[in-house]
């Protein structure tokens, strides 16, 4: 899922905010999925179960593809993605990706964090300790930058099965309102 709040936008410039509200809604709409919950894994305080340990990922790019009617030359993609790895220590590494492009108009907003991992109850929380986020907007030369201003995020997780027989690691918001479905790299 597209995983970005806007306490993690905070610090950066208010357009910049503004297009990573936009792009949070987006991806957000664009990944709402509903499969029967599972029973999830038991509680372990020491370290990452099993069955959540490894790489996970999450990624959309949009069917509709703009072309320019002068240059002939399409635009980018819009897309979101989400890739994080979990160690068995409770150490992660998180890379999200947010693009969108509105006729000449391509926006982008990428975010790189590690942290620790909390996991009890049914509920995961990433807990950065180091992160960057960097942009453009508008493929304007306006960008932006920022260091260590990622907040903690808690998700409640289930591992489901998909229709294909693979196992899908499934992240919701706190208030139900987003959820996205993560696989494992092929």
């Amino acid at each position: 899922m597209y995983s970005i709040t806007n306490k993690q936008v905070h610090s950066i410039p208010k357009t910049a905010r503004l297009f990573a509200a936009s792009a949070l809604s987006l991806s957000l709409s664009a990944s709402l999925v509903l499969y029967p919950n599972v029973s999830q894994a038991g509680k372990n305080d020491t370290g990452v179960p099993a069955e959540l340990q490894g790489e996970w990922r999450y990624g959309r790019i949009s069917s509709i593809q703009y072309q320019d009617s002068y240059t002939g030359q399409p635009a980018a993609p819009n897309g979101s993605s989400d890739q994080f790895k979990l160690a068995p220590n409770g150490n992660y590494q998180r890379n999200r990706l947010i693009q969108i492009t509105t006729y000449n108009c391509t926006s982008n907003l990428f975010i790189e964090e590690k942290g620790k991992v909390k996991i009890e109850a049914g509920r995961l929380t990433f807990q950065p300790s180091n992160s960057r986020s960097q942009g453009q907007i508008c493929n304007s030369g306006r960008t932006y930058s920022s260091r260590n201003t990622a907040k903690p995020e808690t998700y409640e997780w289930s591992i489901e099965t998909n229709d294909y027989g693979q196992q899908v690691l499934v992240l919701e918001t706190t208030d139900g309102k987003g959820k996205a479905h993560y696989g494992r790299p092929q």
